[in-house]
């Protein structure tokens, strides 16, 4: 079984060491806010222990006629949408952050779909 790290692997990595960051070093945090974010940089930390796996690559690239599919098109520009609105309404507040996180979890993970299945096609045109 030959794993191999991807650029994937580093961003969930690196989102969920920031989510963790900001939850343990902001003194003024509620306890509900710290939950959210830990438990979400810890749902990164799972993706990026997971990435590297084949059978995870194999989850992400989906069904042969899902391939060309463009719900997780779908799903970004709806999160990004939620995301940014919920954001600009609450003033960058921490809580609307700390919602903005799970977002940031769905869209890599759509976003790494994508990823898997063009090279996938581009795999398969050659």
């Amino acid at each position: 079984m030959m794993r191999h790290f991807t650029r994937f692997t580093l961003l969930y990595l690196a989102a969920g060491v920031c989510l963790t960051a900001i939850a343990l070093q902001l003194p003024n945090i509620t306890s509900n806010t710290k939950t959210i974010l830990l438990v979400n940089a810890g749902l990164l930390y799972l993706c990026a222990i997971l990435s590297p796996f084949p059978f995870w690559h194999r989850s992400q690239a989906g069904l042969p006629q899902d391939r060309n599919s463009i719900m997780p098109w779908v799903i970004i520009a709806l999160m990004l949408i939620i995301t940014i609105s919920d954001l600009v309404h609450r003033n960058w507040t921490l809580e609307s952050i700390a919602r903005a996180s799970l977002g940031l979890l769905v869209i890599l993970g759509q976003t790494e779909k994508l990823f898997i299945r063009s090279q996938i096609r581009s795999h398969l045109d050659n």
